[in-house]
């Protein structure tokens, strides 16, 4: 689904739920009741958009091929908290009008499931908005989100009770509860299928002092260069947490294979993995491949780790034979952090169009470019800038300056890709 069409659903989503809401309000003069009905309209729009979150982190692959998961899950947050926000709006209208009406706070048994409600969400939401400020491991912040499964039914137990039965509101949220049934069954239906079908360790490389790369075989697996995986290891009794790595192997091999940095806590103990562990892997997921952009000349900026998808999409042009002129500008901090580098010496001699810029931030002694790829060193190594296609895949703060230099040297953004590094 085009990211267009997508929003065309959301709105047309949002028009259906006001005009909805329009058919159970009775809109007089200006009274205290404006409260109540604006209480319900918050909390309308509130659980759409909570709705759209678990809809968004679903990877359906008829979202995601429009959008790419990690742009999908950069809008599943940004839903989240304006869900937050409007049913946290929809609980103080409420509560203001009550107290105006009546004086006192009801003790029904359904309010109070949906102040429980709006409760979880907040803590989750708080919780995983913060959990790198807050020191919260990956894998807690993984099971915070999972908590929202069970907290989203509450919310619409509490939606029916105060739903008028035979209105549209009504049975938008049939559809609702409907479909998140759904989306639980989809999830759970896709669990047991990569449970039933796991891959074996085959090898474990050291590409660098702290960069491993992990080879799987099993399943024959379809993707482009430049997808992802998600990837859990089953080692010595102990299942981790699915994390997501870049494929760096290209499509033409046998072999899927990963190059993790150690970064953090399941990262550090990727060399600890033996061959013969088991691995379940759901795939392939992300749109950052030069195969779906246009036709042309490429430009791929890397930094760090960040070498993972062009890697994938080197070795598989040059395993096609593919004769297209590329131009690598590729950051790192030091010579100790460069991996595949033989490799990308021996890609250099095969493909007459690849040119490679090796680039050290903190290395005087080093050869060759210094400092950060900036709009300089660009127009030192490409005669024109526009006209060529723009991949960047790096830290945030590196790959929104890249996007920056090179929106200054007047490069289109429809001319830019770039993978959002962490989530």
């Amino acid at each position: 689904m085009k990211p267009r069409l997508f929003w065309i659903v959301v709105i047309l989503l949002m028009v259906f739920a006001l005009y909805a809401w329009v058919e159970i309000t009775e809109l007089g003069p200006l009274n205290l009741f404006y409260l109540e009905h604006a209480n319900h309209l918050f909390a309308t729009f509130g659980l759409i958009f909570i709705f759209l979150q678990f809809v968004l982190s679903t990877r359906l692959k008829l979202i995601e091929e429009g959008f790419g998961l990690d742009k999908m899950l950069h809008l599943h947050r940004h839903f989240g908290r304006i869900g937050i926000a409007l049913i946290a709006l929809h609980a103080l209208f409420f509560l203001v009008f009550i107290l105006l009406l009546t004086g006192r706070i009801s003790t029904h048994f359904f309010l109070w499931v949906g102040v429980a409600a709006l409760a979880g969400f907040a803590l989750t939401g708080a919780l995983a908005s913060n959990y790198k400020k807050w020191n919260i491991a990956y894998e807690t912040w993984k099971n915070i989100h999972l908590a929202n499964y069970a907290i989203f039914p509450l919310a619409l137990v509490h939606v029916f009770y105060n739903a008028a039965s035979g209105s549209l509101l009504y049975y938008l949220w049939i559809a609702f509860a409907a479909a998140f049934a759904g989306i639980v069954i989809h999830k759970l239906h896709r669990l047991v299928y990569i449970r039933r079908h796991p891959y074996q360790v085959v090898d474990v490389v050291q590409e660098a002092e702290d960069i491993w790369s992990l080879y799987f075989k099993g399943e024959p697996l379809r993707y482009k260069p430049g997808q992802f995986m998600h990837l859990q290891l089953l080692r010595d009794g102990q299942l981790s947490s699915s994390h997501p790595f870049t494929l760096s192997s290209s499509p033409t091999w046998e072999t899927l294979a990963v190059s993790p940095k150690e970064l953090g806590d399941f990262t550090a103990t990727v060399k600890e993995t033996k061959v013969g562990d088991k691995a379940y892997i759901d795939a392939p997921y992300g749109v950052f491949s030069y195969l779906n952009s246009a036709d042309g000349e490429l430009v791929f900026i890397a930094g760090g780790i960040g070498i993972t998808p062009f890697i994938s999409m080197l070795r598989y042009m040059a395993d096609r034979d593919t004769k297209k002129k590329v131009t690598l500008f590729w950051s790192n901090k030091h010579e100790r952090n460069l991996c595949f580098q033989e490799e990308l010496q021996q890609l250099e001699q095969e493909m007459e169009g690849l040119e490679t810029v090796l680039v050290m931030s903190r290395q005087e002694d080093w050869e060759g470019e210094k400092g950060r790829i900036d709009g300089d060193l660009l127009k030192k190594y490409l005669k024109e800038l526009p006209g060529r296609e723009y991949f960047i895949c790096g830290p945030p703060a590196m790959s929104k300056a890249v996007m920056a230099e090179l929106q200054e040297l007047k490069v289109p953004v429809s001319q830019i890709r770039r993978e959002i590094f962490e989530l």
